[in-house]
């Protein structure tokens, strides 16, 4: 773009949740970052979850939208589930190609001391257990991956699964910083991987480079964009951007799909809702929305299903 020329859509987009996706050493390096704001408060909105929960959700939501980036078919859903012994119990989230995610966390409403470098405890709130990582592609069968959790810290976690998993040297941030009113200041995450044939030397300049950083968020709070973030860790390295686009928190449930999970449970239990003149609740976890349904509803949709 010519100097001193202002491009407004760019500049509008960079004021929300969008990713970039990009190379460096002549295509040696793979990299991918995130600002994460609006999608982690959304969540934080959707279930009320205390600081300690949203820290750990948010990264999670995070890690989907960076690894939802890396899948090469539009149509392909990843899901990332965490299974700890910690009072957080566990999370879901489900990410697709487009930028879109939504998770939730078993137990939203736990709250921890901060640990001791007086930060909030995402590994105590995690524990010991597995991370599981389960592919969706059309007309094929899911397949998962799982691994140990390393710290239950999210970032480790996942850069543990890059290596063990797929073999390949990853380095994953995360973060996500919660402000004194508990609402979302900063949120993001960076996936910076080496592709096979790289040159060794590159190992030492990207630790070089990753050496001093602080964190994710400390990056943000300086004012960095997604952009920004990757020129600065993989300087000297000639990074070059391929693409940016939104990322969002969404879910995508509805009263038609709410309407087939009622199907699901059997004529004769709708009948008996009918009979009995109660009204049924369909409950999303990956947005906690309810839709009801009346016994009218459910009597055309009953009918419908008959023909």
């Amino acid at each position: 773009m010519p100097n001193g020329i202002i491009d407004f859509n760019e500049l509008q987009q960079e004021r929300h949740d969008h990713l970039v996706r990009g190379i460096a050493a002549d295509g040696m390096i793979r990299a991918f970052a995130v600002t994460s704001r609006e999608t982690v408060q959304a969540a934080r909105d959707n279930h009320h979850t205390s600081p300690v929960a949203t820290a750990a959700l948010g990264r999670l939501l995070i890690g989907g939208q960076l690894m939802g980036a890396m899948m090469k078919n539009p149509e392909e859903l990843i899901t990332l589930t965490v299974r700890g012994d910690g009072p957080l119990g566990g999370m879901t989230v489900t990410a697709d190609a487009a930028g879109h995610v939504k998770g939730f966390a078993n137990h939203p409403n736990i709250w921890l001391p901060l640990n001791g470098l007086k930060k909030l405890d995402v590994g105590g709130a995690v524990g010991a257990g597995t991370l599981s990582v389960v592919h969706d592609l059309p007309r094929t069968e899911p397949y998962m991956s799982q691994v140990e959790l390393v710290s239950g810290e999210i970032g480790d976690d996942l850069t543990s699964y890059f290596v063990m998993s797929d073999q390949i040297p990853t380095s994953v941030g995360l973060g996500v910083l919660v402000d004194r009113d508990l609402s979302v200041k900063q949120a993001g995450g960076f996936i910076i991987q080496l592709m096979p044939g790289h040159y060794e030397y590159l190992v030492d300049d990207l630790e070089a480079n990753l050496s001093d950083v602080k964190s994710v968020t400390a990056m943000l709070d300086e004012g960095m964009s997604p952009t920004t973030m990757l020129q600065h860790l993989l300087r000297g390295m000639e990074f070059e951007v391929l693409e940016t686009r939104p990322v969002s928190f969404h879910c995508g449930c509805n009263t038609e799909r709410a309407a087939r999970v009622m199907l699901a449970l059997g004529a004769e239990d709708l009948q008996d809702m009918i009979d009995k003149g109660e009204t049924a609740e369909a409950y999303c976890h990956f947005c906690s929305k309810r839709h009801t349904f009346t016994p009218d509803q459910l009597s055309e949709l009953l009918a419908a299903a008959r023909g």
